[in-house]
């Protein structure tokens, strides 16, 4: 979590245009033409390919506004009603000092919850880089409140690493844990993995034992290698040598203390002289590589829909530069006759983040409006479609902190852009996706960031994605991104007989609208089924997808002659 602008890179900065200087908006063409798409079960884009993995839908939790205290546990200024957290004779772990759970928080990340999210990282995020593990374990009492650098505030230590690790586990989720590489050293870093996995009769190991009272290890699988150590906003950050001098001597330590972690490299964008230098040191040492990206951060208001739901095509095109930087790597170690390693990007920091709205002073509280929930949607589009090439990526950030979801002390409000991830977490997983066509209509217009426009990705209205599942069910996710065209598709399946199709769509005139305690289902998708004979019609003539709208088509069935 940064406050630099995600799109500049140093690639990107001889781009820079002044606020004056942008071209006027040009006018939308004012028809989109209709399209026959035909699917067959056999067109698998990558037919060797894993499936689309759950973690593309993992969360981030940071200690920053009110993420932590007062939406994952009890806020101590603003105490909740014993009703919304987790009672502590049933809990059974409870300490004098502890800070009880939300339940109601709970029942919305867990895996098994509403979003199903299947992984957390923490402790941040900008956070991280002045953050001594050893002041979150222990005894609460004895706890030591710090000043924290990062966003200005006093953080308490209530919520550590046995907290995090014990959260985890009650959600189902797998803990991700990222390292302090700006002011924490070598040794700290190895006492921190030893503390949550260490097996042996040894000192942390043994510390962790004495405050958890069971043998068990805390078995954290992912840990990152610092967060944005890029940038000037961090504390501690590095040039780029500097960094894969010290990170590769950190991952070479961690490895060897434990074998079977998976270590993340820090990146930038993805898309920088930052990512290939490091990538070309650390290939060899780590398992991904982390990139973080906001869409609508300095965006130029003139063309706020535009931006906001065009820009995640930068993004996309950071991911396939990371991927070629990776490539371009392992290229150069081959002709040293040494073996591809095949890293993963982790891109750990994604979302819509309107910098004027979300500051640092109101805890990067933002109120999500109908606008912002398509340009979400265009994101969730872009991470199934990259899939493949993508090992993990968290939503910056779970609850309060540009987040879905907003929490009083005793109310949880789903926003905008919960019912999109909701729907793609649930069912836009598992299944290896289709080939679509190429949608000819293209905007063409100025753009946020204005590489986008000046590399002549033009992104086009229609944004779509599709996958099989077991040969059973074929899911199309369809963005209609022009503010004023409805759109029309013919839908027809070489070998997939259809018995029935749920189409959820989710669609405002008001692009304003937003969801409030007040009024919590303003913006809420609507849903409805049809049968085998209802298709057939529908087939004929078509479906619409109207305009700056989405929808998710659910179709069950199965393969011709089964």
């Amino acid at each position: 979590m940064s406050m630099f602008n995600p799109h500049m890179s140093v690639l990107e900065a001889s781009m820079q245009v002044g606020e004056g200087s942008w071209p006027k908006a040009s006018s939308h063409p004012p028809t989109l033409r209709p399209a026959h798409i035909l699917l067959s079960s056999s067109n698998l884009i990558h037919p060797n390919a894993e499936p689309v993995d759950p973690k593309i839908y993992g969360g981030f939790l940071e200690h920053l506004g009110r993420c932590i205290y007062g939406g994952l546990v009890d806020d101590p200024k603003d105490p909740s009603p014993a009703g919304v957290l987790e009672d502590k004779k049933e809990a059974g772990v409870l300490g004098e000092g502890e800070l009880a759970f939300r339940k109601d928080v709970m029942a919305v990340l867990g895996k098994e919850g509403e979003l199903e999210i299947p992984l957390l990282r923490w402790p941040g995020g900008n956070f991280v880089s002045n953050y001594h593990w050893q002041d979150g374990v222990g005894p609460f009492a004895d706890r030591p409140k710090r000043v924290e650098l990062a966003w200005h505030g006093v953080e308490s230590n209530l919520f550590g690493t046995d907290e995090f690790i014990r959260y985890c586990r009650e959600t189902g989720c797998e803990p991700y844990i990222c390292l302090n590489m700006g002011t924490g050293s070598y040794e700290e870093a190895l006492a921190w993995l030893e503390y949550c996995n260490g097996t042996e009769d040894t000192t942390w190991a043994n510390l962790r034992r004495k405050h958890t009272g069971v043998d068990e290890p805390h078995n954290v699988k992912y840990w990152g290698l610092g967060n944005e150590m890029f940038g000037p906003w961090q504390i501690g950050y590095l040039n780029p040598t500097a960094y894969s001098v010290k990170a590769k001597m950190w991952a070479h330590g961690l490895k060897l203390l434990d074998p079977t972690i998976l270590l993340v490299s820090c990146g930038c964008t993805g898309a920088t002289d930052w990512d290939r230098e490091v990538l070309a040191t650390l290939l060899p040492f780590v398992d991904m590589h982390s990139i973080h990206n906001y869409t609508m951060f300095g965006h130029n208001p003139d063309i706020a829909y535009e931006s906001n739901v065009f820009s995640p095509a930068g993004s996309e095109r950071q991911i396939e530069i990371c991927k070629a930087l990776i490539d371009l790597t392992n290229h150069d170690r081959s002709q040293q006759k040494v073996p591809a390693r095949n890293v993963k990007i982790a891109f750990d920091e994604w979302n819509v983040w309107d910098e004027k709205k979300a500051t640092s002073k109101n805890g990067l509280t933002q109120v999500y409006d109908y606008a912002d929930a398509l340009g979400f949607i265009a994101w969730l589009n872009v991470l199934v479609r990259q899939h493949k090439d993508l090992g993990l990526a968290c939503l910056a950030q779970s609850v309060n902190v540009l987040s879905p979801l907003l929490t009083t002390a005793d109310k949880v409000l789903r926003q905008t852009t919960f019912y999109p991830l909701q729907l793609f977490s649930k069912y836009m997983k598992g299944g290896q996706l289709l080939q679509l066509p190429s949608f000819p209509d293209r905007y063409i217009g100025p753009t946020s960031p204005v590489w986008i426009q000046q590399n002549e990705l033009q992104p086009a209205y229609i944004d779509a994605v599709a996958m099989i599942i077991d040969d059973s069910s074929i899911r199309i996710s369809i963005l209609n991104r022009h503010p004023s065209a409805d759109w029309k598709a013919k839908f027809s399946f070489a070998d997939f007989e259809v018995s029935k199709l749920d189409i959820h769509e989710l669609y405002s005139d008001n692009m304003g609208a937003a969801n409030t305690f007040e009024k919590p289902d303003l913006v809420v998708p609507s849903v409805k089924s049809h049968d085998a004979a209802a298709w057939s019609k529908m087939a004929e003539e078509g479906i619409v997808v109207r305009k700056h709208s989405w929808i998710l088509m659910m179709f069950q069935g199965k393969e011709r002659g089964q």
